[in-house]
């Protein structure tokens, strides 16, 4: 199959929720729930479309991380910088959008290289926070007062193989963590820093229970 290409536009949010008012599927988020798994995209997408809805990505944790337009979707979106505006990825083509998104691809203004340096931006913060989440997860896998870690990139993590095929340069920031004796998950958001030193900061939390 020949990859979906899309067009970047920014619009408002006002104009995005008319959008999604015309026929769309719920917004299907690749990484979601609590403990933490990737959601099957190409699979949602299908779905959606087999019940006659246009189908509809919510990127704003995920970003470019998931190519959600080549997975199938219709329609995606992520928060931009300014205030009440949204970058939106509409499938290109006259065939390969549905009805109901195609007014989008008119909608608000053409993303310049603003937004364009944000995704990057976003992007390298994926990429790193995401290395540093790899170590913290695996540290925490190890750890005697840790009953459960759930984490996509891990090999052991039940989304890890729908992960490795709809997310792309890593896994996330997201780690959930259930302590032994606690029936509820914690979550740790990793951030770009340096792992080790993220590990040490919980190796302390986890001595005062991460309280």
């Amino acid at each position: 199959m020949a990859k979906r290409g899309s067009v970047l536009r920014v619009v408002s949010k006002e104009e995005l929720e008319g959008a999604l008012a015309q026929g769309f599927s719920a917004p299907i988020e690749p990484l979601a729930g609590k403990p933490i798994a990737c959601t099957d995209v190409r699979e949602l997408v299908a779905a959606a479309h087999e019940q006659g809805a246009a189908a509809v990505c919510d990127l704003s944790v995920v970003g470019t991380a998931c190519a959600a337009v080549r997975l199938g979707a219709d329609v995606a979106f992520a928060p931009a910088a300014a205030a009440g505006k949204t970058l939106v990825w509409v499938a290109r083509g006259e065939q390969s959008v549905a009805d109901v998104a195609r007014w989008l691809l008119s909608a608000g203004r053409e993303a310049g290289d603003e937004e364009m340096a944000l995704l990057e931006q976003r992007a390298r913060a994926w990429r790193s926070s995401s290395d540093a989440a790899q170590v913290v997860a695996s540290y925490l896998v190890c750890h005697p007062r840790v009953e459960s870690v759930a984490y996509p990139g891990l090999r052991s993590d039940p989304s890890f193989e729908i992960a490795s095929r709809t997310l792309e340069n890593g896994f996330g920031p997201l780690v959930d963590v259930r302590l032994v004796g606690e029936d509820s998950w914690r979550r740790i958001t990793c951030t770009p820093d340096d792992p080790m030193t993220q590990v040490a900061r919980l190796e302390q939390r986890l001595r005062e229970r991460l309280s």
